[in-house]
């Protein structure tokens, strides 16, 4: 059973013990103070209950594991349009900062499973393409490739890799509920500032200028009394509420199969026979950035020291 398998399944009301610490995550995460507002624990339980439910089934639908290696690269159709080289694979694993912690907790091991993010780009280029017998030059054709390959949760297995992805997608949902919160924050500072411009106008108004002043000073200070509600620590719980009880509104993945060939061009979709459908993940919501993700198994990588990365980088510079 993973980290969470013992938390699903109860159907008591009361806040149990193993669910305790992931409650006190996600309030300590928005506001510490909460814990002291009243309601605690009990209020927040059905929230995060849904949410952590639901970011383990999107860390258990999550693609994979696609076994990433340089004999992958060559023989996987997946792998080999996730990277533009075969020295891509050992850079971008290399150049992961997950992996480096990864590695100093195990040192002995080469193999590990973890969640890989990347942007997917399309370009329109000029190439050659044969028709027939025929080949034709100057074809306008449409590169898919991805580029800031990013290696998330990595761990020495499958079930913990996914079950610390999980941990992750409820970390940013729980990020937007601060976020809800924050905006409001924004706008109340914003509405404090303009009652300050509104009253240091009004002290050298004239008699002309005065009633628009004071309307437009009446309708900030309204403003500011129906907000003030708001920004009570015991509204937040309608945060929690609006976010985690509807996780699949904030964070999902989006299924997009697309006919790549062997050189990376995509293919309508009735002319499979230059190409082979390839399923790409996305991860909505996740950050500001849209992810192509999957799960991949690693092994047998090159782990190379920063040493040896930033003399490699040096002599890419001075080509």
């Amino acid at each position: 059973m993973g980290l969470f398998g013992q938390l699903f399944g109860l159907g008591e009301e009361q806040v149990t013990p193993e669910l305790l610490p992931v409650i006190d995550r996600a309030v300590s995460a928005v506001d510490p103070l909460l814990k002291q507002a009243g309601g605690y624990p009990g209020d927040y339980r059905k929230p995060v209950m849904t949410a952590l439910e639901y970011a383990r089934s999107l860390a258990a639908s999550l693609p994979g594991p696609v076994a990433v290696n340089l004999e992958s690269y060559a023989k996987d159709a997946l792998v080999h349009a996730l990277f533009p080289s075969a020295d891509y694979v050992t850079e971008a694993f290399g150049a992961s900062l997950a992996l480096q912690d990864y590695h100093d907790h195990y040192p002995a091991t080469d193999e590990l499973y973890a969640l890989m993010g990347m942007r997917r780009f399309e370009k329109n280029t000029v190439g050659m393409e044969l028709s027939g017998d025929v080949i034709q030059r100057d074809v306008v054709q449409k590169v898919v490739y991805f580029t800031s390959h990013t290696i998330e949760n990595p761990a020495p297995s499958e079930d913990q890799a996914r079950d610390q992805a999980a941990l992750s997608f409820f970390d940013s949902l729980v990020g937007k509920v601060k976020k809800r919160i924050g905006a409001r924050k924004l706008d109340w500072q914003a509405l404090l500032q303009e009652k300050d411009s509104l009253v240091a106008r009004l002290r050298i108004a004239d008699a002309r200028t005065r009633p628009a002043l004071e309307e437009e000073l009446a309708k900030v200070m309204s403003s500011i009394q129906a907000s003030a509600g708001s920004l009570d620590l015991h509204s937040y719980l309608e945060d929690f509420e609006a976010v985690l009880l509807s996780p699949e509104q904030h964070l999902r993945l989006n299924q997009t199969p697309i006919i790549l060939d062997s050189m990376g061009i995509r293919r309508e979709e009735d002319d499979t026979n230059r190409g082979k459908a390839i399923v790409f993940n996305e991860l909505i919501g996740y950050d500001r950035r849209d992810w192509t993700v999957t799960m991949v198994h690693c092994s047998n990588l090159q782990k190379e020291s920063f040493a040896t990365r930033l003399d490699k980088a040096y002599r890419k510079l001075a080509l």
